[in-house]
C-alpha cells in the first residue's frame, strides 16, 4: 500500500517549526527540492547534522551530483528517484560519510502539492551502527542455537509455562518416534501422559526459577518400546529477568541402563559365589578393607560391612603374626591366603582367612536382606523407576525395652515387627532391618500420596500392642522419608537423607513422620554448633520459661507446666526437642535443670499475687537428672535459697526413667514425696506402658501421650487405649492428664471419660509468665462451653 503525505501549506512554509520537531527525532534531516529532470537539490538540513553527512553551509543549494562523487551520487539519486516515482516512503540502509565504520538508516518522505506532484522530499536519517551490531549478535546467537538444535545428540524441547511445546529438534522425533507435526503445539501432558503429576511439579518449579537435574523417566514410545531417559530442565528468562519459558534436554540412556543391569547381574552372581564360600573373604584395596563376606563379618564379630569398609587393614589383621582382632578385642590365630589381582590402578587383593581353631559365633537368623544388599537393590530400583522413596523406621527407646525385657524378648519384639512389616508391604517393596532398632523400606511410586499412605499404615501397624514374655507392650516409632529427586539418584544419599529426616522426626515428638527437606542437609553441622553453645546458654542468660496451662474440668482449677526455651544469639529459637537430647548427651542438662527449678521458684511469687491460690507448676526431670545421686540435695538447696514450698510443684518424669533403675527410683521418689512434691509420669503409653508395674511407685498422676490423643477421633483403637488408661489409672487412684488436646471434640470425649486434666493448644499454647493471668481468664470462658459428663 502506497504511503503519501500531504502537509498543509501553512505548516510547510514554517520550515523552522518542521525542523525543530524532526531534528529531535532523527540524527539528520534534509529537505530536498525536486526540480526538473528530476534533480534533487539540498534546500535545508538540520544544523547539528551537517558534519554527519560530510556537508558544509556552502553545500546548501547544490544538487546531489555537485557534492558527492559519481558512485555516491548515483546511489543517492537512485533512492530519491524511487521516492519521486512511487510517491511513497523509501527506506534504505547505508554507510555514513564519516570517519570509521558507521551506518545509518534513511527514510525518504515525498511531499505532494494540490496537483499530486512531488515538490519536495524530506530525508530522515538515524544512525544504526549499534542496532546492526546487536542484530549481527542476535543472528549469530540464533545460528548457534539452530546449530545446537540440529547437531546435538540430546533431544531438546522448548515449551511455555503451561507446558505447550514451542520448538523441538530431530532427536525428539527420533526419541518419541513421532513427526514434528505431531508434537509442536501439543503439551508435555499429551506427549508424556504417564507423568502428568511430575510435569505439573516441574512447571511449578520452573515458574519459581528452580531448575531440575538428572530426572530419570521410563517411557513407552509410539511403537510400544520401553526407553529410559535422563531429563534436565531449566527456566528461560527475558531481558527483564522474568521467566517466560522452559527448556528441557532429554538424553536416551536405555543402552546405559541395560548395560548397568547386565553388569549388576554379573556382579551379583560373583557376589553370591563369594557370599556362599565357606571361608571368610576380605577384599583389600590400597591397604583398606572394601568388602567382607558374611562369614568374615561373623568372624570379626561386626554386624554390617559399614563397620569394616574403608578401615585400615592393620586395625583388624596382623599379617606378620597371622592373627585377627575381633570387634570385642579378642585375638584369633588364623591362616591367611592372599590373591592379588588388578583393579583399575589400585593395589587390590583378595584375602581368604581360616581360623586355626574353631570359633563359636552367634549367627542370628536372617529374616531380611543385609544393609549392603539393600543398598544395591535400591540402586537397581533407581535405574528402573523415576519415583523412588525410602522410609527409615526407628523403634522409640528400643535399647530400654531390650534391657528391661531381656535380649531374647527384645529379639522377639524385632521379629514380630518384621512379621508385621512383611504383611503391610507388597511383594515389590523392599525392606530390611539395618540396625538394632531401625528398619528401612524402599518402594517405587507413581504418586507421592502412596508413600505417605504407606508410612501411616506402617506407623499404625507397629503401634498395635505386642505380646512379649506373657506381657502386653506398646512401642512408639519415628519415620523419616526421603525421595530420589532430592538425592541425585544415589542410594547412599537417599539413605542419608532419610536419616536426617528421622533426626528431625525425633525432635518433634513420638510417632512422628517427617519427610526430608533441603534445609536438613546441614543438620549435623548445626548439631555440633548447638552442642558447643549449649554449655554456656545458662551463663549467657539465653534460656527462658514459658508456661502451658493444664485445665482441671472437675475441680474448675488450673495448673501449669514450665517449658524451657532457648534463643540462640545467631540461630534464633531452638526447639527443646532438639536441644534437650543434646543437653543429656553433653551433661549440660544438670545446669539447665537447676536453672529451670530456680526460675520457677522465683515465678511462684508472681503467680501467688496474680492468681488466686497456689497454682501448681509442673517441672520436667530428664532421666539423666533423675538418676543423679545428688538430685534431692540440689533440689532442697534451691528451695531453701529461694524460699519456696515443694507443695507448689509437680515433678514430671518419663515412664522410661522409672523402669530403668526401679530400686533407685523408688528411693528417690519417696524422698521427694516427703519433701511435699507431687509426682507425674509423662508420655505414658509410648514405652513399656504397664500401670500394674507403675503401681509399685509413689506417683500421683499419669499423662497420656499426645500421639494417642491426636489419633483417637478417627481411630477407634486409640479411643480404646485412652479409655483403658483412664479406667486403670482411676482404679489405682491416679489423676489422669491428657496432653495434646487440640479440638473441642477431643476435649469433650476426654471429659466424658472422666479424664481430670486437659492440656493442649485447644486451651492455650505456652505463654510467658506475664501473659498467664489473662490466659487463665480466657480459659474460664472456654470451660463454660464444655458439657459436663452425663
Amino acid at each position: 500500500m502506497e504511503k503519501h503525505i500531504h502537509i498543509p501549506h501553512a505548516l510547510f512554509t514554517n520550515e523552522q517549526f518542521l525542523f525543530n520537531i524532526m531534528d529531535q527525532l532523527f540524527d539528520i534531516v534534509f529537505l530536498m527540492k525536486v526540480e526538473e529532470g528530476p534533480r534533487f537539490r539540498y534546500e535545508r538540513v538540520s544544523p547539528a547534522a551537517l558534519h554527519l553527512a560530510s556537508l558544509t553551509d556552502k553545500d546548501i543549494g547544490k544538487y546531489i551530483e555537485d557534492i558527492y562523487d559519481h558512485h555516491v551520487a548515483n546511489h543517492l539519486n537512485e533512492q530519491y528517484m524511487k521516492a519521486w516515482e512511487t510517491k511513497s516512503f523509501v527506506t534504505f540502509r547505508d554507510r555514513m560519510n564519516v570517519e570509521g565504520m558507521r551506518f545509518a538508516e534513511s527514510t525518504l518522505i515525498p511531499i505532494l502539492n494540490e496537483k499530486n506532484e512531488v515538490t519536495h522530499i524530506v530525508a530522515c536519517t538515524r544512525e544504526i551502527t549499534d542496532v546492526l551490531q546487536k542484530e549481527e549478535q542476535l543472528e549469530e546467537a540464533q545460528q548457534l542455537i539452530d546449530s545446537l538444535f540440529t547437531h546435538s545428540q540430546e533431544a531438546f524441547i522448548l515449551f511455555d509455562l503451561f507446558g505447550r511445546i514451542i520448538r523441538i529438534n530431530k532427536e525428539v522425533e527420533r526419541l518419541f518416534e513421532l513427526r514434528k507435526e505431531e508434537i509442536i503445539g501439543k503439551t508435555l501432558f499429551d506427549v508424556i501422559p504417564a507423568y502428568k503429576e511430575n510435569i505439573e511439579q516441574t512447571l511449578a518449579r520452573l515458574s519459581e526459577g528452580k531448575p531440575l537435574h538428572a530426572i530419570r523417566l521410563t517411557m513407552r514410545t509410539k511403537n510400544n518400546k520401553n526407553i529410559y531417559v535422563s531429563v534436565n530442565a531449566s527456566p528461560l528468562l527475558n531481558k527483564n529477568g522474568n521467566i517466560i519459558a522452559g527448556f528441557a534436554s532429554l538424553l536416551n540412556i536405555t543402552d546405559l541402563i541395560q548395560t548397568q543391569k547386565q553388569f549388576k547381574q554379573s556382579e551379583k552372581l560373583h557376589r553370591h559365589i563369594v557370599e556362599a564360600f565357606p571361608e571368610a573373604i576380605i577384599i583389600r584395596t590400597d591397604d583398606e578393607i572394601t568388602y567382607a563376606n558374611s562369614v568374615a563379618l561373623r568372624m570379626f564379630k561386626v554386624s554390617t560391612l559399614g563397620d569394616f569398609r574403608n578401615k585400615p587393614i592393620q586395625q583388624w589383621i596382623n599379617t606378620v603374626q597371622l592373627t585377627i582382632t575381633a570387634k570385642d578385642g579378642e585375638m584369633i590365630p588364623v591362616q591367611i591366603d592372599v590373591l592379588p589381582f588388578p583393579y583399575e590402578t589400585n593395589r587390590t587383593a583378595l584375602m581368604m582367612i581360616k581360623p586355626i581353631e574353631p570359633i563359636a559365633v552367634n549367627q542370628k537368623e536372617e529374616t531380611d536382606t543385609e544393609r549392603t544388599e539393600f543398598i544395591e537393590k535400591v540402586t537397581d530400583l533407581l535405574f528402573t523407576h523415576e519415583g523412588v522413596a525410602v522410609l527409615l523406621v526407628d523403634v522409640y527407646q528400643f535399647k530400654f525395652i531390650n534391657s528391661f525385657l531381656g535380649y531374647e524378648n527384645g529379639n522377639e519384639l524385632l521379629n514380630q515387627i518384621g512379621i508385621r512389616l512383611n504383611k503391610v508391604v507388597d511383594p515389590h517393596t523392599l525392606w530390611t532391618r539395618i540396625s538394632g532398632d531401625q528398619f528401612a523400606i524402599a518402594l517405587s511410586y507413581d504418586r507421592q500420596d502412596e508413600v505417605k499412605q504407606l508410612a501411616n499404615v506402617v506407623k499404625e501397624t507397629l503401634q498395635e500392642p505386642y505380646t512379649i514374655g506373657n506381657q502386653s507392650i506398646r512401642i512408639g516409632v519415628h519415620i523419616g522419608i526421603s525421595y530420589a529427586y532430592d538425592a541425585q539418584l544415589c542410594a547412599d544419599t537417599l539413605m542419608n537423607n532419610a536419616e536426617k529426616a528421622l533426626y528431625f522426626a525425633k525432635m518433634e515428638g513420638t510417632n512422628i513422620i517427617k519427610a526430608y527437606e533441603p534445609h536438613m542437609s546441614n543438620v549435623f553441622t548445626r548439631k555440633m554448633q548447638l552442642e558447643h553453645a549449649l554449655s554456656s546458654a545458662v551463663k549467657n542468660k539465653e534460656l527462658f520459661l514459658l508456661y502451658q496451662p493444664k485445665v482441671n474440668f472437675h475441680t474448675r482449677s488450673f495448673s501449669v507446666e514450665a517449658l524451657v526455651r532457648w534463643k540462640h544469639p545467631q540461630l534464633g529459637f531452638v526447639s527443646p526437642a532438639e536441644f534437650i537430647p543434646m543437653a543429656e548427651e553433653t551433661d549440660a542438662i544438670y545446669d539447665i535443670g537447676k536453672w529451670v527449678l530456680r526460675q520457677a521458684c522465683r515465678d511462684v511469687a508472681f503467680l501467688r499475687q496474680s492468681v488466686a491460690g497456689c497454682m501448681k507448676i509442673a517441672i520436667n526431670l530428664s532421666a539423666k537428672q533423675f538418676l543423679d545421686e545428688h538430685l534431692v540435695e540440689d533440689i532442697q538447696h534451691i528451695l531453701q535459697e529461694e524460699g519456696c514450698d515443694a507443695s507448689c510443684f509437680i515433678l514430671e518424669i518419663t515412664e522410661t526413667t522409672i523402669i530403668k533403675n526401679p530400686e533407685q527410683v523408688v528411693k528417690t521418689l519417696e524422698r521427694l514425696k516427703k519433701l511435699g512434691f507431687s509426682i507425674a509420669v509423662d508420655d505414658f503409653g509410648v514405652s513399656y506402658s504397664s500401670l500394674e508395674y507403675l503401681n509399685r511407685f509413689p506417683i500421683d498422676e499419669v499423662k497420656i501421650d499426645r500421639s494417642f490423643i491426636q489419633n483417637m477421633i478417627n481411630n477407634e483403637k486409640s479411643k480404646e487405649i485412652v479409655s483403658a488408661i483412664i479406667s486403670l489409672a482411676h482404679n489405682l487412684q491416679l489423676t489422669v492428664t491428657a496432653e495434646g488436646v487440640e479440638t473441642e471434640q477431643q476435649a469433650q470425649f476426654l471429659i466424658e471419660k472422666q479424664c481430670e486434666q486437659l492440656q493442649g493448644f485447644y486451651f492455650s499454647r505456652p505463654v510467658s509468665l506475664e501473659q498467664l493471668p489473662n490466659t487463665i481468664v480466657s480459659l474460664k470462658q472456654i470451660m463454660e462451653t464444655l458439657k459436663s459428663p452425663m
